[in-house]
Parts: structure tokens; C-alpha cells; sequence
């Protein structure tokens, strides 16, 4: 258990939660005595859990498609179902497909980019506002990337400044929904 305890009883949904830096991300704040909803389309998101479960610390595991709005919104559900509010989403979904120069993209490639690095999100800040809103209380952490500035990775840099774009612009919306 970490001294800290900077996420004691707070619930906190995290995207992208099956590896990598979301992974991380789900089994720090689970040791810090947050409630951890963790959501991704891989069902090694249930592995996560099992580990966070096994701690004696809460979670439970949510598969959904965040790229689509749907998926976004059925997530927000299930973490009012499950623990009735949420304090924090951390939007960590996202990842590059490919590495190559710009004009060697298809449109089709282009748009799986857009699709996987943004709109999870954009969906996710969109489908929890509500909840927050009524609560007029909550913190979203979005994360992106240096890549933006990458000469191999256009689409993804477009994506991730998008990101950027939408952090700066959520966090006033965000403090103006919530007074």
C-alpha cells in the first residue's frame, strides 16, 4: 500500500487498462485506495483486476470499444452501476498504428489512427460530463504524447493534438460546469 493514499475512496476509471501504461496506471491507483473501473477491449483487462483483486484492493473489469460512443457511455454506466459516482477518468487509450511517411497512408489507415488515439477520448470526457456535472465535482487526466511533433506518425500526431487541444478546452468547460 502506498504512504500516500492519494486515491483513497475515490473511483476512478481508467482506459486503456489492459497494458502498458494504463495497466500501470489501474495497479497504482488501486494501491493508493482508489476503486479502479478498468476498461479496455482486451479481455486481459480481467488479468488486471484478478491482480488488483488479489491485493485486496477493488476494481472490476469493463470490456468496451471506446472508439465508438457507445462503448464510452456503457463504461460511465457501468462505474455508476458498480460504485454509484466517479471522482477521476483517466483517458489513457490510444497508440500508433503505423510508422511511416504521410503519403504512404491510406484514407482508411488515416481514420483507424483518428479513430483509436482520439475518439476514445473525446467519447469518454463527453459520456462522464453528466455525472460530474451533477455531483459538480471531478478531475479527467487525458494522455498524449510527444509524438505529436513526429514526421512518421502523422495521423497519430494529428490525434494527439487533438488530445491536447481537447484538454485545454475540457479544463475550462470542465471548471466552468462544475462551480
Amino acid at each position: 500500500m502506498s504512504a500516500r493514499n492519494r486515491f483513497a475512496k475515490k473511483v476512478v476509471i481508467i482506459t486503456g487498462a489492459a497494458q502498458g501504461i494504463g495497466r500501470g496506471v489501474a495497479l497504482a491507483v488501486a494501491a493508493e485506495g482508489g476503486k479502479v473501473l478498468a476498461v479496455d477491449r482486451s479481455p486481459l483487462v480481467h488479468e488486471v483486476v484478478s491482480e488488483i483483486v488479489a491485493a485486496g484492493q477493488t476494481a472490476v473489469a469493463f470490456e468496451a470499444d471506446l472508439e465508438q460512443f457507445d462503448g464510452a457511455e456503457a463504461a460511465v454506466a457501468e462505474a455508476l452501476k458498480c460504485f454509484k459516482r466517479v471522482d477521476v477518468l483517466i483517458n489513457n487509450v490510444g497508440g500508433t498504428i503505423w510508422t511511416k511517411p504521410f503519403e504512404q497512408y491510406g484514407i482508411d489507415e488515416i481514420e483507424k489512427e483518428i479513430r483509436r488515439s482520439l475518439f476514445p477520448t473525446l467519447w469518454c470526457c463527453r459520456a462522464v460530463l453528466p455525472a460530474m456535472v451533477k455531483r459538480k465535482q471531478g478531475t479527467i487526466v487525458n494522455v498524449s504524447s510527444i509524438a505529436t511533433r513526429s514526421i512518421h506518425r502523422v495521423p497519430y500526431a494529428a490525434a494527439k493534438g487533438g488530445v491536447n487541444a481537447l484538454t485545454v478546452r475540457w479544463r475550462r468547460n470542465l471548471t466552468t460546469c462544475l462551480r
